[in-house]
C-alpha cells in the first residue's frame, strides 16, 4: 500500500487516517512511558549502558514513527522497521531490564509488546499483521528463555496472542465499515451524477422547445393568422432562418466557454424579430461566455417578438449596460401592457422564452407591465451568480 493509504474510497482513507493516529498515540504513549521506566530501571539492568542506549533509541524511533503516522504515511516498510525494533528489544529483554521486573510482565519492553501486537495490524495487510504479532510474541518468549525466566513468560505470551487476534478482528471490522461506507458514497455520487445528466438533458430539451417556439412556431402562427397569405420573399427568408435554427439544434453538442461580444449579438436581434426599423438600440461593449451571450440574445429576441405582436406600437428599445460586473439587458415599449396575473398558464413565450432561459444560466428576468402602461423586460446576469 503506497503512502500508507488503502486503494479504497474516501471513507476507507478517512478510516486509515484515524487508525494511523491511533497507532501514533499508542507508540507515543509507550515511547514516553518506556523512556521514564527504562531510565529508572537502567541502573539495575545487567547491561546498564546498553539499557540506556536502548531507551534512547526507542524514544527517537517512537518520535519518528509518530511523525510519520500523523502525516498519514504509515507504510508497510515503516511497520516492518518498527517490528524489527521491537523484536530486537524482546531478544535483549534479559539484558535491558532488571531481574526483579523481568518475570512480572510489566517492564517497559513488555508494555511495548502488548501495544505492538495491537497497533501492528495498522498499515499492513491482515496476514502481515497477524504474522508480525506472532513474530513479536515469539521474540518475547525467546528473550525470556535466554534470561532463564521461570515459565519463559508463556502466560504473558498467551495474553499477547489474544490481543493479537483481537487486533486483527477489530481492524477487519473497521475496514469493513469503511468499505461499506465507500459503497454507499459511490452509490450516492452515481445517483447525483445521473440526476445531473437528467437535468442537463431536460434543460437541452427545454431550450430546444424555446427555440422552436421562437422560430418555427412563430412563423406558423403568422401564416395561420393570415399575416402572411402568399409565398413571399419575407416568408422564404423566415423559413431559411428557422431551418438554420433547427439544423443547429440537431448538430449542437455543447457550448463553447469562450468569451463573445454580447452587444454584437444583440445588434442583430431586431432584424431577427422582423422589427429592425422600430427598435432603438443603446448597447455598451460587453463580453460574456458564449452560452450566456446566446441565451440572453434569445431571451431578448423573445421579448421583442412579444412586444411587436402585442404592444400595439411601432417602436421599442433594446438596451445593454454592465455595472460592477452585472450585465443588464432591457427591452421596453410604451404599448398597451398587460395584466401578468391574467396570463394563462399554458402561454409559453415570456414564461419559458425569457424567464426560463435566464434561470437556466443562473440569471434572472423581471417583467414589469400593467394595462395601459407599457412593458419593460429586464434581464440580469452576474458571473458566478
Amino acid at each position: 500500500m503506497g503512502g500508507g493509504r488503502t486503494g479504497g474510497g474516501d471513507a476507507s482513507r478517512a478510516t486509515d487516517l484515524v487508525l494511523f493516529r491511533c497507532a501514533a498515540i499508542a507508540r507515543a504513549g509507550t515511547g514516553v512511558a518506556g523512556a521514564f521506566a527504562g531510565a529508572l530501571d537502567a541502573d539495575r539492568a545487567p547491561a546498564a549502558g546498553l539499557a540506556v542506549f536502548a531507551v534512547v533509541v526507542n524514544l527517537i524511533w517512537s518520535s519518528l514513527f509518530v511523525w510519520r503516522a500523523v502525516r498519514g504515511t504509515l507504510t508497510a516498510g515503516l511497520m516492518a522497521a518498527d517490528l524489527a525494533e521491537v523484536v530486537g528489544l524482546c531478544l535483549l529483554h534479559g539484558q535491558l531490564v532488571s531481574a526483579e521486573a523481568l518475570p512480572t510482565g510489566v517492564s517497559w519492553i513488555a508494555v511495548l509488546v502488548g501495544s505492538r501486537v495491537i497497533y501492528g495490524h495498522i498499515g499492513v495487510r491482515p496476514a502481515a499483521g497477524i504474522a508480525g504479532g506472532l513474530a513479536v510474541i515469539g521474540a518475547y518468549v525467546t528473550g525470556q528463555l535466554l534470561a532463564a525466566v521461570p515459565g519463559a513468560g508463556l502466560v504473558q505470551a498467551t495474553i499477547y496472542l489474544l490481543q493479537n487476534v483481537c487486533g486483527l478482528v477489530l481492524l477487519a471490522l473497521l475496514r469493513r465499515v469503511g468499505r461499506d461506507a465507500d459503497a454507499e458514497l459511490a452509490e450516492f455520487h452515481l445517483s447525483r451524477t445521473r440526476a445531473r445528466v437528467e437535468r442537463l438533458r431536460r434543460a437541452d430539451e427545454r431550450e430546444a422547445d424555446r427555440r422552436l417556439h421562437d422560430t418555427v412556431l412563430a412563423t406558423l402562427t403568422m401564416v395561420g393568422s393570415g399575416a402572411i397569405t402568399t409565398s413571399s420573399q419575407r416568408l422564404r427568408a423566415q423559413a431559411r432562418s428557422d431551418l438554420r435554427v433547427v439544423s443547429s439544434l440537431r448538430a449542437s453538442g455543447g457550448s463553447s466557454d469562450g468569451l463573445v461580444r454580447l452587444d454584437h449579438l444583440l445588434r442583430d436581434v431586431p432584424a431577427r424579430a422582423d422589427w429592425a426599423a422600430g427598435v432603438r438600440l443603446h448597447l455598451t461593449d460587453c463580453q460574456v461566455p458564449n452560452e450566456v451571450a446566446d441565451t440572453i440574445a434569445w431571451a431578448a429576441l423573445a421579448a421583442l417578438v412579444n412586444a411587436r405582436r402585442h404592444a400595439g406600437v411601432d417602436h421599442a428599445s433594446l438596451a445593454l449596460t454592465q455595472t460592477a460586473g452585472e450585465v443588464e439587458v432591457t427591452v421596453a415599449d410604451t404599448g398597451r401592457g398587460f395584466d401578468q396575473s391574467a396570463v394563462p398558464a399554458h402561454k409559453y413565450g415570456l414564461r419559458e422564452g425569457v424567464l426560463g432561459r435566464l434561470a437556466a444560466i443562473g440569471g434572472s428576468a423581471v417583467v414589469d407591465s400593467a394595462p395601459g402602461h407599457g412593458t419593460v423586460v429586464t434581464l440580469r446576469w452576474r458571473p458566478g451568480g
